[in-house]
């Protein structure tokens, strides 16, 4: 399976939302382990719904900031967010609906991964960068 590691090209300079994001591939790791390990549905069932309010959680994280700091591209990064969110919940549905076929288990580890790397790389730096414009080094 596909696989993530934290490393310091994935960092944002915020050390709250750099955090937050180690936290998010932990969780995306022990999802691909759960499923290397052939675990059980009901174990990667719960693993998922881990990460997803993990994700809430960081998502709402990110979006209080830019509610409170009228951050410019606000909604396009909400937008992202939603995309996500109703992305998973579809996966979901459709192992519960199919059960854990490797294909499934292999585009659902594939996208997540992919989705992060890419929203970190491109979406949450942006961020970031104006989080510093701003003077916002550490946030809470």
């Amino acid at each position: 399976m596909t696989k993530i590691e934290w490393d310091d090209s994935l960092s944002v300079g915020i050390n709250l939302i750099d955090e937050q994001h180690k936290m998010l591939i932990d969780r995306i790791s022990d999802l691909s382990k759960a499923v290397d390990a052939q675990q059980g549905i009901q174990e990667i069932l719960k693993t998922i719904d881990f990460m997803l309010e993990y994700t809430n959680f960081h998502f709402s994280t990110e979006e209080k900031h830019m509610s409170r700091l009228k951050y410019p591209a606000m909604n396009d990064h909400l937008q992202q967010h939603d995309e996500f969110k109703n992305m998973v919940n579809t996966m979901i549905e459709d192992w519960k609906e199919d059960g854990a076929t490797k294909t499934l288990s292999n585009s659902i580890n594939t996208y997540l991964i992919n989705w992060l790397y890419n929203h970190i790389k491109k979406t949450d730096v942006e961020f970031g960068q104006f989080l510093k414009k701003q003077g916002y080094i550490n946030i809470e």
